[in-house]
């Protein structure tokens, strides 16, 4: 091939495929980093956009508020000292001053039975029915509860409006009692218990009882029993204590006695007693058997009175009109006022008053919340020189909502409500002393500020919080949308990206193919002609071809 010039191949070293990828990448991050930073700025707004709405709320719930009160003026409740009852407003009271006296709180209904040894006494089976306002309820009773935890487990399973317990008194021989209360107070809540069980003692809410005796202290021979019909009007324990000792009947034994409730008194059993019945009090007595009674020697019993509390109403008067109230939560006695009842006693007088208070903090809670929506709007509609733009710069709607509010408070008398306004902040200010003034000396003017006030800046503010349709949920309704649009855009660039990348790689590898098979031709010609002898250069250099 003598004639055809030599071409030489190189073998690519240093080449650095990295290199061109990631400037490639770099190149194309550029417009997905400028749409991301976009991105932020519309969620940032979206954000912001959040806030002043909420500001805006505040100031529309603020106005709302010192409207309500033209037509159901803040009015306070004072009571007298020493009253028997708490006042609160929690309608709309008249002016004026009320003697309200109380002859009987409301109280719910409790009833408990006779004692028991253990809160596990067999009661019988049958059924215990229980009668609230004339529906009688029978309630099953068996072997799984036929005991006093049992029967208060079925009349609470039952759902009737009265809770039961069992209840330990502690009084002696027969501590545990069946208690059931009314869930609710007043006569309408009267509850009857009615027991129809054998096999057991069953529970009896209608008489009186006394007994059993508890004899554990007794070291003597002689037998103790108190019974009885008792008369009494409280459940408590008698408590004996035998002060001389001796033989019954034969020597003169003398028991000391106490009750609960601090009563005491001592029986002295006469020589020649045969077991006739001896009176302690309230119809309790003490029959002893014969034998021996020591010094020192203790027993006991108590009386149970089934009655606890009665089902009754509240009873009031006010003026001379009688009230009476299920409850000790009265609201039928002074129209817009609750009595919470907690004794008994009077007259005493309850004032109902302007309050000038609550209106002042209606005021100031205005006052607060335009200064907070006007100050937010400012600071992130209104753009300075050599700073950042705040996330609302070009938002002229909310721009021209503040020029209208501003512009209404100008034709106002606002003084008569104690504000002023700050003339280069456009800031609102409150002064309650100037308001209590005026409230005093022209209510009138007061009225129609606050009227003119809530006429004129509540159709501008609801227009920016009105939803669906308001400014603020229209323009986060846009920049949604526009942030769909943007995430879509980065989305498909990044896609675009990734395509381009995988390309050049296939190209790269493609050429490193090229560039392997070249470099195998290179050996070969190299290695075909260091065997015929001739010159050739060293392994890894140029390719030569020779014409």
């Amino acid at each position: 091939m003598a004639g055809t010039p030599s071409v030489t191949l190189s073998n690519f070293t240093g080449l650095d495929f990295n290199t061109i990828l990631q400037a490639d990448e770099a190149a194309a991050q550029v417009p997905i980093a400028a749409l991301e930073n976009q991105l932020v700025g519309v969620n940032t707004a979206i954000s912001t956009l959040g806030t002043i709405q909420g500001d805006f709320t505040s100031l529309q719930s603020a106005l709302a508020t010192l409207n309500s009160s033209l037509t159901i003026p803040p009015t306070g409740v004072s009571v007298g000292a020493n009253a028997p009852f708490a006042a609160s407003v929690t309608g709309a009271p008249i002016n004026g001053s009320y003697a309200v006296s109380v002859t009987q709180l409301a109280s719910a209904q409790s009833a408990a039975s006779q004692g028991y040894t253990s809160d596990s006494a067999s009661v019988g089976d049958g059924t215990i029915t229980v009668t609230i306002g004339g529906t009688a309820t029978p309630i099953t009773i068996e072997s799984s509860n036929d005991t006093l935890d049992g029967v208060a487990s079925a009349i609470n399973a039952a759902n009737l409006g009265v809770t039961a317990q069992v209840v330990n008194t502690g009084a002696p021989g027969a501590p545990f009692r069946l208690q059931i209360t009314s869930n609710l107070t007043g006569s309408a809540q009267a509850f009857t218990i009615g027991a129809s069980l054998t096999g057991g003692t069953a529970p009896d809410f209608t008489d009186s009882q006394i007994g059993p005796t508890d004899t554990s202290g007794v070291t003597g021979a002689a037998s103790a029993t108190v019974g009885g019909t008792y008369t009494g009007t409280l459940s408590q324990g008698y408590h004996f204590s035998v002060q001389t000792g001796g033989t019954i009947g034969v020597d003169p034994v003398t028991i000391a006695w106490t009750s609960d409730s601090g009563e005491s008194g001592a029986i002295t059993v006469p020589t020649g007693y045969t077991g006739q019945q001896l009176d302690v009090t309230d119809g309790v007595t003490l029959t002893l058997g014969a034998g021996t009674l020591n010094t020192g020697d203790t027993f006991g019993a108590a009386a149970f009175v089934p009655e606890i509390s009665q089902a009754q109403n509240a009873v009031l008067q006010v003026g001379n009109q009688l009230i009476t109230s299920a409850t000790n939560q009265v609201t039928n006695a002074i129209p817009g006022v609750t009595l919470s009842l907690s004794g008994t006693g009077g007259p005493s007088v309850v004032t109902v008053s302007p309050d000038l208070s609550t209106e002042a903090s209606q005021i100031a809670d205005f006052v607060n919340a335009y200064n907070t929506a006007v100050q937010d709007t400012v600071n992130n509609t209104q753009a300075l020189p050599q700073k950042t733009p705040p996330p609302l710069a070009n938002d002229g709607g909310l721009r021209l909502t503040l020029f209208n509010l501003q512009a209404q408070l100008a034709t106002l008398n606002l003084s008569s409500l104690g504000i002023s306004v700050n003339q280069q902040t456009g800031a609102l200010s409150f002064d309650q002393t100037k308001f209590a003034t005026s409230v005093v000396t022209n209510p009138t003017a007061v009225n129609q500020t606050i009227g003119q006030l809530y006429n004129g800046l509540n159709p501008a503010v609801s227009q920016v919080v009105a939803p669906n349709t308001g400014l603020v949920a229209t323009e986060i309704a846009s920049d949604q949308q526009q942030t769909t649009q943007l995430a879509q855009q980065i989305n498909n660039l990044s896609a675009q990206e990734q395509q381009q990348v995988q390309a050049l790689q296939a190209e790269f590898a493609q050429i490193q193919a090229v560039v392997s098979t070249y470099q195998n031709l290179a050996l070969l010609f190299q290695n075909s002609s260091s065997g015929s002898g001739s010159n050739s250069s060293s392994p890894g250099s140029n390719l030569s071809v020779t014409g």
